[in-house]
């Protein structure tokens, strides 16, 4: 039976705006320190490298602890000021990629857990937290380029106003888990298939190709699709069903991102499709793995980081041929597909596959 949601709407409204708008604030503050603020020159490579490792590889382990000791908001003010000290110590950039590192793994493990338990059949809060992550990537990229010394005051200062908004944010009530959710067959095989999609969507993602994000206005709009795509994506996914939602979203991108490197609108609109599933694979997981969100929450970070990898390498341009982008989405709509059908069969998430 649905719990009352009136009593629980004002909670979640808080809590995603405060703690969407500290993702947007963390994600650019330590992109502009890694970028912009420590002077590594020839080592960037290597302090990007290690940033994103601790960044995504960290949340499952802290998710692990995390859904046994249950601090979420405690987790996630420490690691925004985690992020703040690495502003006071960037003379030392070693010190300070592992404190900003180690700091976003904390922030997004503990709001993610809640996100994700607020309802455990609704991918909407989940993607409606995580979404504004992108636009903050995008700012402190652009912030690094632009650079001004008041910057390395303004992001710890607000780190800090934000630790004290988490502080005084009351997090939305718990939806328990039910007991016939208790344990999934085939759990292993879903997840795998899950973070292989997952995997695919991050280095396409990464790689992909279009000329014309030079341009300021377009790059603009593309961030904000990528965000739409991962926040819509949800609530359309609750509405129509995760299966319609998510896999006719990838198989539609398919055409509208390869026609759009001439064409930008088309290339907008297909980024949006294409980041629908983000949500619905974060939810999906944890459904696999009651009562362990954290620990769901780093799995699908940690296959954001694997498909990453490939970005490091020389074989980055390998993925921007049409052929691949195209078997490659083919490959992930597939993951999801039979993910989402062998959690059907085994009546995860308390029948709501069918009920959509």
């Amino acid at each position: 039976m649905d719990r009352p949601l009136v009593r629980k709407i004002p909670n979640v409204a808080v809590f995603l705006s405060v703690y969407g708008l500290s993702h947007a604030l963390i994600d650019a503050s330590c992109v502009f320190l890694l970028l912009g603020a420590i002077d590594v020159r020839e080592q960037l490579l290597f302090y990007v490298v290690l940033y994103n490792a601790l960044a995504f590889g960290l949340q499952v382990p802290f998710g692990f602890y995390l859904d046994k000791y249950v601090y979420p908001r405690s987790v996630s003010i420490i690691g925004l000021l985690c992020v703040c000290v690495a502003y006071f110590v960037i003379t030392v950039p070693l010190l300070a990629v592992v404190l900003i590192g180690v700091g976003n793994a904390l922030f997004h493990v503990g709001g993610g857990k809640v996100a994700l338990e607020i309802d455990y059949r609704k991918a909407c809060y989940a993607g409606i937290f995580v979404a504004p992550g992108g636009i903050g990537l995008a700012l402190g990229i652009y912030l690094s380029m632009v650079y001004n010394p008041w910057f390395l005051l303004i992001f710890p200062i607000g780190l800090l106003v934000m630790s004290i908004a988490l502080f005084f944010t009351k997090l939305p009530e718990k939806m328990p888990v039910e007991k016939t959710q208790q344990k999934v067959n085939y759990a292993l095989v879903i997840i795998v298939l899950l973070m292989l999609s997952i995997a695919i969507r991050s280095v396409i993602g990464l790689t992909i190709s279009f000329p014309w994000k030079s341009h300021v206005p377009l790059l603009i709009l593309f961030t904000l699709a990528i965000a739409l795509g991962k926040s819509i994506g949800g609530i359309l996914a609750d509405k129509f069903g995760w299966m319609n939602i998510g896999f006719g979203g990838l198989l539609v991108s398919i055409p509208l991102l390869l026609f759009g490197v001439t064409i930008p609108s088309l290339g907008i609109i297909g980024i949006c499709l294409f980041n629908f599933t983000m949500p619905i694979t974060l939810v999906a997981i944890s459904n696999v793995l009651p009562n362990r969100a954290g620990f769901s929450f780093g799995l699908t970070t940690l296959a954001l980081f694997l498909g990453a990898l490939p970005t490091f390498t020389k074989y980055k341009t390998w993925f921007t041929q049409d052929w691949i982008v195209v078997s490659f989405i083919v490959l992930a709509s597939i993951a999801f597909y039979f993910a989402l059908k062998i959690m059907k069969k085994q009546n995860v998430t308390n029948n709501i596959l069918e009920e959509q």
